[in-house]
């Protein structure tokens, strides 16, 4: 993983959003809850980490038991977390280290944390599909455990755990400018659906975290006495498509009532980065969103990927400076497939050259102007709390909706063959009719529940 500017990027340069489940410390996921969770469109884990007074990683009951070498070690635990993120990213998936005290009632000082970021950084360092190491609020503000990382591993970043500007009881993990969301308040089914939706507005990546009953998170506590315990289930509600790479700068992210999503990016990569010719966005779309199906409409684009295909990959056109991608309910058509893996592999890039990709990925001047919208909102907001976002985010995507259409073509293309029931579509995103009366998209309140 790397950054560019307010975004993460793969190795691609796309503009990656991670959305997962938190993997409580002595909680084992089996090969069925992966493939649901894959299912669900998730690509990331955010894994629990039990450390010791000292910074040592003692064994974790619960977890696969680590051999007799590996016990001996002074860390023997770090076998097993790293037996673990090999099994998720082995998967597809992202992971992030989140440290956990190893007992209740421990407190984790700075001393404790910067030892353990130091054994943990010397121990990933050279781990693929690593987004970094995670430590709580109460950790100390100073360079120390930053520095205890990167003497040891420069790739991979410290996350710090805060209040989130746009709601106050909630959390997320921040590496200026950047962050993930990680606290979801009373985890009520009204508390998870703001958030999610606060987290398409913002752009944000996300690790769904079930309360426990300490107060706190499954993921934040300590291991169970006995170990184990059961996964957390996925609420439905945060089950929903998205963007998991976009090949350009992201501007809006939307989906509604309808089950309608919307996706709007510039072609032009982020800041400081660059595009190869026909790189493609991969875009998750879960069958338990769209359980007959779904149509897809593009502006400034074209559709590589096959019908029914649980991730969409979107190929920009040549000369197009932005891409609109409108995915809706279907009411006939192919079955959502699973994609075999989790995150944007699935989409390879096009031999067909994409507008905006080759080079230095600098914006043309339609992406230059003053109005335009660089990066997620969520650092530079004050704690206005969600209905006080509405108003500084209503003013960024105006400019968007009125700009919609200045792709160089008129209004939005007829929908890829691979979507069943063509119709054509409105060229103004803010005329769009849904597909789907709201009410109709109602899940039960545990996905898993459905036999995935």
């Amino acid at each position: 993983m790397g950054r560019s500017g307010s975004y993460l990027t793969d190795s691609e340069h796309r503009a990656v959003v991670i959305r997962g489940m938190t993997v409580p410390a002595g909680v084992t996921p089996t090969a069925a809850d992966l493939d649901t969770w894959i299912g669900y469109g998730f690509s990331g884990v955010r894994l629990a980490v039990p450390v010791a007074a000292g910074g040592r990683f003692p064994v974790t009951a619960g977890w696969p038991v680590p051999d007799a070498v590996a016990r001996a070690a002074s860390d023997p635990g770090l076998g097993q977390v790293a037996g673990l993120a090999r099994t998720f990213t082995g998967r597809g998936m992202r992971v992030v280290l989140r440290l956990v005290p190893a007992v209740r009632g421990q407190v984790l000082s700075n001393a404790t944390l910067a030892t353990g970021l130091g054994r943990l950084a010397t121990r990933f360092r050279g781990e693929p599909g690593l987004i970094g190491y995670e430590v709580p609020a109460a950790a100390g503000a100073g360079p120390a455990l930053t520095d205890a990382v990167t003497a040891q591993d420069p790739r991979h970043l410290l996350w710090r755990d805060r209040p989130a500007p746009f709601d106050a009881a909630a959390s997320v993990a921040v590496n200026d400018p950047t962050g993930y969301l990680i606290g979801w308040k009373d985890g009520s089914p009204a508390a998870v659906r703001g958030l999610v939706s606060a987290a398409d507005a913002f752009g944000l990546s996300w690790f769904y975290d079930a309360p426990s009953g300490t107060g706190g998170t499954v993921g934040t506590d300590p291991p169970q006495a006995l170990g184990g315990g059961p996964l957390p289930a996925a609420p439905a509600e945060i089950v929903r498509p998205y963007p998991v790479a976009v090949a350009g700068t992201p501007e809006s992210l939307r989906f509604d009532d309808a089950r309608v999503l919307t996706v709007t990016y510039r072609t032009a990569a982020p800041a400081g980065s660059s595009l190869a010719p026909g790189t493609a966005t991969a875009i998750s779309v879960p069958a338990w969103s769209y359980p007959q199906g779904y149509q897809v409409q593009v502006v400034g684009a074209r559709v590589t990927s096959a019908p029914g295909a649980g991730l969409l990959c979107v190929v920009a056109e040549p000369g197009a400076a932005r891409v609109d991608v409108r995915v809706s309910p279907a009411t006939a058509g192919p079955q959502v497939s699973a994609p075999a893996a989790a995150g944007a592999s699935g989409c390879v890039p096009s031999s067909r050259p994409a507008a905006g990709s080759a080079g230095s990925g600098a914006p043309t001047a339609a992406d230059r102007r003053d109005d335009d919208y660089s990066g997620p909102l969520l650092w530079v907001l004050p704690l206005v709390g969600a209905a006080g976002a509405a108003a500084p985010l209503a003013f960024v995507l105006r400019p968007w909706r009125r700009r919609s259409g200045r792709s160089g073509r008129s209004g939005w293309s007829a929908p890829d063959s691979a979507s069943p029931d063509p119709r054509p579509a409105p060229a103004d995103p803010a005329d769009w009719q849904p597909a789907v009366a709201p009410g109709q998209a109602s899940v039960p309140a545990d996905p898993a529940g459905r036999g995935d």
